[in-house]
């Protein structure tokens, strides 16, 4: 074979390559938890860059427990702040046990709990978002909570 004919095909290869893969996350973060211990009024907060304007996006929730934890669902209230300013609040509960046993993650087998907060959220300004979760669990502390995370993923049409 000629050096075209190969430089054609390898560029035919890695262009099927990269249209075709996943980009995954635009955004992933974890905060792991002190002593697997989340304090009633312990405020989880994270921040999001958003480089490009008019991103669009979905952003979920993940949430990692160890046996410790005692209830089947975890409610927390979350607080979106977009670049521009603009808030959203909501109460979430995040299943994380399934007839008592905690929820696995089938790809990773990790104890993990995924939920969708926002979904198709413009983000028309750069900057950053912030995400703040307070835990609404009536007790002081709350065991067993190993990780709290955000994924940020462009949103699918």
């Amino acid at each position: 074979m000629n050096i075209k004919k190969v430089g054609i095909i390898a560029s035919l290869i890695l262009s099927v390559a990269l249209f075709s893969c996943d980009r995954g996350p635009v955004y992933e973060s974890y905060q792991k938890i002190k002593n697997s211990t989340w304090d009633r009024f312990e405020i989880l907060q994270f921040e999001i860059p958003v480089e490009k304007e008019a991103l669009i996006c979905d952003i979920s929730v993940v949430v990692r427990c160890s046996e410790s934890f005692q209830y089947d669902e975890l409610p927390f209230y979350v607080i979106m702040t977009t670049p521009s300013g603009e808030e959203r609040m909501r109460e979430v509960t995040v299943p994380v046990r399934e007839k008592g046993k905690l929820i696995l993650d089938p790809e990773t087998a990790k104890t993990e709990s995924r939920l969708v907060l926002w979904k198709g959220i413009n983000m028309a300004d750069k900057g950053k978002c912030k995400l703040t979760f307070e835990n609404m669990i009536p007790k002081i502390q709350t065991e067993g909570i190993v990780e709290i995370g955000i994924v940020v993923t462009r949103t699918k049409n």
